[in-house]
């Protein structure tokens, strides 16, 4: 089962009819592959998508620890300069005491929120992000908060890459994909991308973050 957080209530109902037509389309696949068909109409039971803001309400409301096995999400980039009121408060409810979280990308507080509500867990958390977390001031204060005070492990990477989209007035940006948990796999996967265009090449590596 699906849980969703979206703070705008268009895009919420839009989440909700794209999970309907993925669960369609997979239960088409398993339809043709065990000759069965599997109807879902009419629909009584759908993927749960609150409209809220996801750094605004315990996500436990959501859906709780024990029935959770993955988080993912590609959360709002904006830099710091340009952050509107509510986002600013946002950040400093996030990191409250963190020295210099002032200077951080409002995505850098789905990784700190995310990392507090896996402790003591096997959850796994993949988000999009600008590289800007990656490098820097930004690095040095967003890191160190997850690392050293929050134990996780970054096992899996994508390094920056160019990313984009068909809509008219596109904006592309560099992007990193960052996942992590609390557990420290012996193996971990890098993917690097050849000037951040094409497809990656995978490498295996005993560490990516330290």
């Amino acid at each position: 089962m699906f849980n969703g957080i979206e703070c705008d209530e268009f895009s919420s109902k839009i989440a909700e009819v794209a999970m309907w037509l993925i669960d369609h389309q997979m239960n088409l696949k398993v339809s043709e592959e065990f000759g069965q068909y599997f109807a879902r109409l009419p629909l009584k039971k759908s993927a749960k998508i609150l409209c809220e803001n996801s750094l605004r309400i315990d996500w436990e409301d959501v859906v709780s620890k024990k029935e959770l096995s993955y988080i993912i999400g590609n959360p709002p980039f904006n830099g710091t300069a340009y952050q509107n009121q509510v986002q600013k408060e946002d950040m400093s409810t996030i990191f409250r005491d963190v020295k210099g979280y002032g200077n951080l990308d409002y995505v850098s507080a789905w990784f700190l929120k995310a990392a507090i509500y896996i402790k003591n867990t096997t959850i796994k958390v993949g988000f999009v992000s600008t590289n800007s977390i990656t490098q820097g001031e930004q690095a040095n204060i967003l890191w160190k908060e997850l690392f050293k005070k929050n134990g996780v492990y970054i096992n899996i990477a994508h390094k920056t890459f160019n990313w984009t989209n068909k809509a008219k007035g596109k904006a592309a940006v560099h992007v990193v994909i960052i996942c992590f948990s609390l557990e420290n796999k012996k193996e971990k996967i890098l993917y690097e991308y050849k000037d951040g265009k094409g497809d990656p090449q995978l490498r295996k590596v005993k560490i990516i973050n330290q």
